[in-house]
Parts: structure tokens; sequence; C-alpha cells
């Protein structure tokens, strides 16, 4: 499946030039699971060949992360919040969770949860939208969203430059390590929803005696 993904992905990129580049990264640093690990490498690979330049490819990709990570900043700063209080309950949100992710993002820790993020599978798709919610300082989420996608994209670029013709096969391998780590992170997110159910059904069992 990796296979006809990454193969779908070099014949978008090789067909469409720098602008379908642009839209797999504006995509990536959304809710979309395109895959960076199987982009930026061949990006860096067709700058090896002499067909991209290095220096666009990187402006591109910075560019484009910015894009997309402020399209789920607004979508979360709009309407995130209040569509979370009326429906947060069915993933397990309550109000008491944002005032906490507000105080967190408010404190200026967040900034460098945003930076992290970038290297994180799955948590790189979302991590936009909680940082709009807690309406983290504006200039301050674009400036660490643009130094952590430059570092992780710009990283892979130089990974599959540097590894030529071999970079598709060797980062679809990689990916598999990616997946792995997304695994354990959905599972770990799993375990706390229901150590959190849990944990609400016997306060709720153990709550105070009617007189």
């Amino acid at each position: 499946m990796l296979d006809s993904i990454g193969k779908s992905i070099q014949d978008f990129v090789l067909s469409v030039g720098y602008p379908g580049l642009f839209l797999l990264i504006v995509l990536e640093s959304t809710m979309v699971p395109v895959p960076s690990l199987l982009v930026m490498p061949f990006a860096g690979y067709l700058a090896a060949q002499g067909e991209f330049s290095l220096p666009i490819i990187l402006a591109i990709n910075s560019a484009g992360a910015l894009t997309g990570s402020l399209l789920s900043y607004w979508f979360g700063a709009a309407g995130g919040k209040p569509l979370l209080l009326r429906y947060g309950k069915w993933v397990l949100i309550r109000p008491k969770d944002l005032d906490k992710t507000e105080a967190y993002f408010a404190s200026g820790k967040g900034r460098y949860t945003v930076i992290v993020a970038r290297f994180l599978p799955v948590i790189r798709h979302i991590i936009s939208i909680p940082a709009g919610i807690a309406r983290m300082p504006l200039r301050s989420f674009m400036v660490q969203t643009f130094i952590g996608a430059s570092l992780w994209g710009g990283g892979l670029m130089i990974v599959g430059h540097q590894l030529g013709s071999r970079q598709a096969e060797i980062m679809a391998q990689v990916k598999k390590y990616d997946l792995a780590v997304a695994v354990v992170i959905v599972l770990a997110i799993v375990a706390i929803g229901v150590r959190f159910v849990v944990r609400r059904r016997r306060e709720a069992a153990s709550g105070p005696s009617k007189p």
C-alpha cells in the first residue's frame, strides 16, 4: 500500500511540479494524512537530478506548512472551542480540559509543543487546532511553526538529495516505523480515554450521598 501511495505522490509531483508540491505540503499540515516522509525526500531527489531547486523546495515547504497550519489554527480559533464545548463529551473532552489547554499555551510552553509536534506522526497534523482554540499568540505560533516545519521538511529534503534514486525505497521503510509510532500514540490516547472514563464512573459512584 505504501508503495502505491508513494508512486501516486511521485507521479503527482512530477506532473504538476512546484504547485503540486505546495498543495501536498499544505494538506500535510492540516488533518489530511499526506506522508511528508514520501513527499520531501522525493523533491530532494528531483533537485539532485536538476529538475527542482533546493532553495525553492525549502521555501515551498515552509510556505505550504505555514499556510496549512494557519488554516487549522483559524479553524480552532473560529469554531473549535464552541464545537468542543457542545460535543466534546463524546470524545472525552470536558470544559476544564479546554481551560487547561488554554492556560498551557498562554504560559508560553505551547510554542515548544508546536516545534516538537512537527517531528511526531499524527500530532503534527492536528497540533495547530488546539493552538488555535487556546488562542496562542499568532506571531509566536507562526514563528514556531515556520521553524519546526523548515527543520523537518528541510532535513527530509537533504536526505532525499543525498540518497538519490534509493530515497523512495528507504523512506518507504522509514514510513513503516513512522506508522508504528503513530499506532503507539493512538493506543496511548485510547488508554488515556479509557482511564478517564473509568475515573469518571468511580467519581460518580462515590459521589456525596443524599441526606
